[in-house]
């Protein structure tokens, strides 16, 4: 952008895009102008595009916090602080239950490699094996609270000693037998701190037991090529943030979301949102939940005194931009291309559509201060484009405030609705501001796409 010329009746254009996320780990003055100070329920789907979020509709009402959703010979699953339950129609029946609710039953499942059963822990009661009928498989190490496979073995691992345990080859009932090559073992994993494992995963050819500081990579097959490398010191404190994709897996550890490629390092990839996991209830954190929906992946976050997430961003993978929806997920579940998300009253949502379970969208993002490439002189802004598509039904306001944080709204446009055309919507404002920062708020009601905004500014004297 050229800097002010001598004329101080010289006016200038700035041409923004508004879809690299949101930033509040920097200075708002100097993040990106694409990058904003706060958002709702907006995406980067359509980058450069900035849109609104896809809704969600009601897919099953039960009861209790959600902590587990899944599905087994397409069937699905939901597990609660109560037990764990099979759909059938639209009700669900019990697969296995306790007589009381308590939210520190948190399920983890895994099924059998050809998927002819399903076994699940809670962290309370020994492995249990469900292929429509219920069996507790008898020799497996009690109270295990994490639960994986991999190269035709089952895992486990509880939060009560510094083992991690393997079954026999291709037979999860098996925990005792001893050949080298087809039996079982446990695996000695421990660390100065005395900290106890947290998280269980196996990714890119080999398992990974993580404790709170601590990730530790286990290669091989059988007891004759195993091999436990030196840890990184990245930890896991929620176990149900640990997220696989096509390329990468994810997870919450004590200080950020991190994103690894199965060979370098961990990255931290979660400084944009880091007010928020500064927040984290650590006594909680472990009903902290991630998901993804293959583009993007969800994280839910206990934050402040509470016990339960109070807030859910999503990710973009593409771009590494991050924004704040508004509902509050306790679990994901990707059923081929459609997420679905359970909630602490109960509720089974299925990500789609235009609205929010029947309520209209409400969206908004408000820009990084401008000063148009001069700090030293105050503004006017003459005009104002913005180049938008709004739906039918749907609405755009526009508002301005001066300064570089604070202050009041100063509301300059209302559209009540939209074309459904790709518009550039032109909005004659004068806005006499003594300041040298401006900042600019959009918002709405109901789907919009916002393409780009453009800002006419003249140079005032002192």
């Amino acid at each position: 952008m050229e800097y002010w010329t001598s004329s101080p009746q010289k006016a200038k254009t700035a041409v923004v895009t508004l879809a690299d996320g949101m930033n509040q780990f920097k200075e708002p003055i100097e993040i990106r102008d694409s990058e904003c100070t706060s958002a709702l329920n907006v995406d980067s789907s359509l980058y450069p595009t900035l849109q609104v979020v896809d809704g969600y509709s009601l897919y099953s009402s039960f009861f209790g916090c959600i902590n587990r959703i899944f599905k087994y010979k397409n069937n699905f699953y939901c597990g609660n602080g109560q037990g764990l339950y099979r759909q059938s129609g639209t009700t669900w029946s019990p697969v296995f239950e306790y007589t009381n609710n308590d939210n520190g039953r948190v399920w983890d499942v895994a099924m059998f490699f050809d998927g002819s059963k399903l076994y699940f822990i809670d962290g309370m009661s020994p492995l249990k094996q469900y292929d429509g009928s219920l069996t507790t498989v008898s020799g497996a190490p009690s109270n295990s609270s994490f639960l994986t496979t991999h190269s035709n073995r089952f895992y486990l691992a509880n939060q009560a000693d510094n083992l991690l345990l393997f079954s026999g080859l291709r037979d999860a009932n098996d925990w005792s037998s001893t050949d080298k090559y087809v039996g079982t073992g446990k695996i000695t994993v421990e660390t100065p701190d005395g900290e106890k494992p947290t998280g269980l995963t196996a990714f890119s050819n080999h398992v990974i037991l993580f404790k709170r500081y601590s990730m530790h990579k286990l290669f091989g097959e059988d007891s004759t090529n195993f091999n436990m490398t030196q840890p990184y010191g990245v930890g896991c404190i929620a176990d149900r943030t640990i997220v696989p994709t096509r390329d990468s897996l994810y997870w919450l550890a004590d200080d950020g979301f991190y994103d690894y490629m199965g060979g370098a390092a961990p990255t931290k990839i979660s400084d944009p949102i880091r007010p928020y996991i500064e927040q984290i209830n650590m006594n909680y954190a472990y009903r902290c939940c991630a998901g993804t929906d293959g583009r993007f992946v969800y994280l839910s976050l206990v934050t402040g005194t509470d016990q339960f997430p109070t807030v859910t961003f999503k990710y973009d993978i593409q771009g590494s931009r991050w924004w704040k929806m508004g509902f509050v997920a306790t679990s994901f579940y990707l059923d081929g291309n459609t997420l679905y998300f359970g909630t602490v009253d109960g509720q089974i949502y299925k990500v789609g559509g235009s609205d929010f379970a029947g309520s209209a969208i409400n969206w908004s993002i408000e820009t990084k201060p401008f000063s148009e490439d001069d700090e030293t002189v105050r503004k006017t802004i003459n005009r104002l484009f913005v180049v938008a598509d709004i739906e039918p039904g749907s609405t755009l306001n526009v508002a301005y405030a001066g300064g570089t944080e604070g202050g009041t709204w100063n509301q300059v446009y209302t559209s009540s609705n939209g074309s459904g055309d790709i518009q550039s919507i032109r909005i004659p404002v004068i806005v006499r501001t003594p300041e040298t920062w401006y900042r600019l708020k959009l918002s709405g009601i109901g789907r919009a796409k916002i393409h780009r905004i453009i800002r006419e500014v003249t140079k005032r004297n002192g």
